[in-house]
């Protein structure tokens, strides 16, 4: 005896890996604020990196060598001068596998950075991640806020850094929006500069800091982005 009746989709535990591995991204967007309006460009730049082996990366269509970087444009969208608040967007479709870095960048200044990747497991070192499909993302400010380019000339012409006329810890929200294996993915964090700050310190061969003080010391690991990261160290 047959029994009518519309079929339930299946739940993103049954779809097969092969179908559910692709990550489609549809909408990034990046918000910023405080920024002065004023300035801002009409455009970013989005930057996928060279990837590892077993990371693929699709754009429009159109498969990119794990050798070559994709630059797309983020095009300024919005602007709310009441909060000194801009928004960028893309609308370009992209499709990835394995974990695929990001960056964007102000012309040759690298605003943030972050990677999609699939978070297998509970524990994910605070990635936002979507917990159907298990895919994640985090992103960094990029070091160098207010205080120059990546390219290290100690002199920054972005319009969302600039200490001088009171913007140097500016709040970007980055949010993506797509699907995978037919499931909606939205992915959103919410970054924050700190303003850099000069800190004195005088290194000798035998000097002990004391207890209280070892939590004070901290460190700048520089990464291979180019980035640098602060973190505590203990002695």
């Amino acid at each position: 005896m047959k029994t009518s009746g519309v079929a339930s989709p299946p739940s993103p535990a049954s779809i097969p890996l092969s179908q559910s591995a692709w990550l489609e991204v549809r909408l990034f967007y990046v918000r910023i604020s405080p920024c002065v309006v004023e300035n801002v460009p009409d455009f970013l730049t989005l930057r996928h990196p060279r990837r590892e082996t077993g990371a693929s990366l699709e754009v429009n269509g159109v498969r990119v060598p794990s050798s070559q970087t994709a630059s797309l444009k983020l095009r300024r969208d919005r602007i709310d001068r009441e909060s000194s608040e801009v928004t960028y967007v893309s609308t370009e479709t992209v499709r990835v596998t394995g974990c695929v870095d990001f960056e964007v960048y102000d012309n040759e200044d690298m605003v943030l950075c972050g990677n999609l990747d699939r978070i297998e497991g509970v524990w994910n070192n605070g990635t936002v991640s979507d917990p159907k499909t298990g895919w994640g993302m985090d992103c960094y400010m990029a070091m160098g806020n207010g205080s120059g380019s990546v390219h290290g000339s100690g002199s920054s012409s972005s319009a969302f850094f600039q200490p001088k006329l009171g913007v140097s810890s500016p709040s970007v929200e980055v949010y993506i929006a797509g699907c995978c294996g037919g499931v909606p993915v939205i992915l959103t964090k919410t970054i924050q500069a700190s303003p850099r700050r000069k800190v004195a310190r005088h290194v000798t061969l035998d000097a002990i800091p004391e207890d209280e003080e070892v939590d004070k010391v901290q460190d700048i690991v520089t990464t291979g982005d180019g980035l640098a990261r602060q973190r505590k160290v203990q002695v």
